[in-house]
């Protein structure tokens, strides 16, 4: 009898065992490629045809196709599909318009599973970006305090079309991502944001009180501002607010810069004594440092991996490197007797400095300057398509060759100019 029990319980314990490996799944989900071949380059925008077929010995529950760059992040949004089936074809095309997407290579990524397995088969395939463009440039007059004229240039420099905002100018930008010009009123505060092609408002955004002006714009893939009231914000495409800090009572902001991981910000107390250099994170608003500077920051400019701070003294302006790793702030220079109105970076290795009677050079490589002009302007601009510097001055606009200093471009306006912007398709 206990050899009969025991011979039951084996003869069980290997039927569950078989029963385990029937339900097992032994082939893993077949992915091929069909279109596009490995290595196809794609020119954007373009659109891209897609086709692979899948195939399993049990049914299909769901596949995902997207797309992935270098580091496997998706750069558009994945398709579904639920075929419940044990073959299936994808066929689709996906369009490519993306203006911020880099050159380089990409892989089509499909996933599939049949409920028990999983597996992801990658194609790799390189894009190259869309070419930039020029598309405009964009002037502000003003003859009077209730009114702005804001004037558009074609490519050639000819005027295209011109637009009157009742309102007072305080501040503008190109967000050229966006196809957007963006036009700040005087205090007030309201900020626009202008279609290009007809110049009418698709969204606006007031500042708030107690101090409603907007003190700082900083365009890239979003759109950083600072106000009055000593806080920072970050506005999307549409207009929505995704991040906002804190405001202060008793201090204000100055100038403003951005990086991809941090955004900057030049704090002066309300009585002009106390200046400060504040590093905020940009994915979540918080203060990284706050630390006092000995004098007035005139602008903030990254480069690299730095950040260029060009800060006013009595004496003269100071130029100081942040490295934001480590917090340390360094001067790097000294421009004795120069009063320093802004800074305008033309690429990580120079950098032009409006002062209060010439233009100069400075290279931050070899920490040289470099005069540029002997005159003095009230500020530039740089379009690095034409490698062209405009300069500006009451009612005139200079357009100078950034390597020989020749006048290649000159313009003159009914009223005094108060800002020149330059758009481009991306």
């Amino acid at each position: 009898m206990p050899f009969l029990n025991k011979y039951i319980v084996t003869f069980g314990f290997l039927l569950i065992i078989a029963s385990c490996r029937h339900d097992e799944d032994m082939y893993a989900p077949e992915i091929i490629y069909t279109e596009p071949a490995a290595g196809y380059t794609v020119n954007m925008p373009d659109t891209l045809d897609v086709k692979v077929a899948i195939s399993d010995d049990r049914i299909i529950r769901t596949v995902v196709l997207t797309l992935v760059n270098e580091d496997k992040i998706p750069v558009i949004p994945g398709i579904y599909y639920y075929p419940d089936n044990t073959d299936f074809l994808i066929e689709t095309s996906l369009p490519l318009v993306d203006k911020s997407m880099a050159s380089g290579p990409y892989n089509l990524l499909v996933t599939v599973s049949d409920g028990t397995d999983q597996k992801n088969k990658y194609q790799q395939i390189f894009i190259n970006e869309i070419p930039l463009q020029l598309q405009a440039y964009i002037i502000v007059t003003a003859q009077f305090d209730f009114k702005s004229i804001i004037i558009k240039l074609d490519p050639g420099f000819e005027p295209d079309t011109q637009f009157v905002v009742p309102r007072g100018y305080w501040l503008s930008a190109v967000q050229s991502m966006w196809g957007k010009f963006i036009f700040v009123t005087d205090e007030p505060s309201s900020l626009l944001a202008l279609n290009t092609e007809s110049f009418e408002t698709e969204w606006e955004m007031a500042a708030a009180l107690p101090r409603p002006l907007i003190t700082g714009l900083f365009p890239d893939e979003e759109l950083v501002f600072s106000t009055a009231n000593g806080d920072v914000g970050i506005l999307s495409i549409d207009g929505i607010t995704t991040l906002r800090t804190e405001p202060y009572d008793n201090k204000t902001i100055q100038c403003l810069a951005a990086d991809d991981k941090n955004i900057y910000a030049a704090h002066v107390s309300l009585s002009g004594d106390i200046h400060e250099l504040t590093v905020y994170s940009r994915i979540n608003g918080s203060i990284w440092e706050q630390r006092s500077v000995s004098g007035e920051i005139r602008s903030l400019v990254p480069a690299g991996d730095k950040l260029l701070v060009f800060m006013q003294i009595p004496a003269g302006a100071r130029v100081m490197e942040y490295d934001p790793d480590n917090f340390i702030l360094t001067e790097i220079s000294f421009l004795p007797d120069e009063n320093i109105k802004s800074a305008v970076s033309i690429s990580d290795s120079q950098l032009l400095l409006v002062t209060d009677v010439r233009v100069i050079s400075y290279y931050p490589v070899i920490n040289q300057f470099g005069n540029f002009k002997d005159q003095s302007y009230d500020f530039c601009r740089y379009d690095p398509l034409s490698d062209i510097v405009f300069l500006a001055r009451d009612s005139m606009i200079y357009g100078f060759d950034r390597y020989t200093g020749s006048l290649m471009e000159e313009k003159a306006f009914p009223e005094e100019i108060l800002d020149f912007q330059i758009l481009y398709n991306k």
